[in-house]
């Protein structure tokens, strides 16, 4: 569901998020080979600098692309409003990318991986992406751009 599609003129900020397993972390390797410059796992609050670092940037290093997810401890409570202030900055173009996959595809990947869910405690992979998928539900909202990587390889992201 994409609500507008992301600007190319002027400065670009894309925000990666999404379900843990969905596929940030390769879909952030993706606008790095791009020439965005990128960081993982960026605290919301330091968004704005960031931000602000990128629309002072002359020519085509004017780009860069983080991923923000669940583990933030403030994410949820504090992105919406920071993405919603940054949506009206005139001087950027701010992006929200919304990644997610069926539950089995997330099972599967959490299998293949060996990583505990960050929101399983040690408990059901089932049960923290059931939690994470409620969390996140108006951040996904807010998305530009909601991609489904169930059937997706890594090289299909890039």
């Amino acid at each position: 569901v994409a609500h507008q599609t992301i600007k190319s003129a002027g400065a670009r900020f894309v925000i990666v998020t999404g379900l843990s397993g969905s596929g940030k972390s390769q879909a952030i390797h993706a606008l790095e080979d791009r020439g965005f410059f990128c960081v993982d796992n960026l605290p919301s609050a330091l968004m704005p600098t960031l931000a602000d670092l990128v629309v002072h940037t002359e020519g085509e290093n004017a780009k860069a692309a983080v991923v923000v997810d669940v583990r933030e401890g403030k994410f949820l409570s504090d992105f919406p409003k920071i993405f919603r202030r940054m949506r009206k900055d005139a001087a950027l173009s701010a992006a929200l990318i919304f990644l997610e996959a069926s539950d089995a595809t997330l099972l599967r990947r959490f299998s293949e991986t060996r990583r505990p869910h960050p929101l399983s405690h040690g408990g059901s992979v089932t049960k923290g992406i059931r939690e994470e998928r409620t969390r996140l539900k108006a951040i996904r909202r807010l998305a530009d751009q909601v991609i489904d990587t169930s059937e997706m390889t890594v090289h299909d992201l890039r």
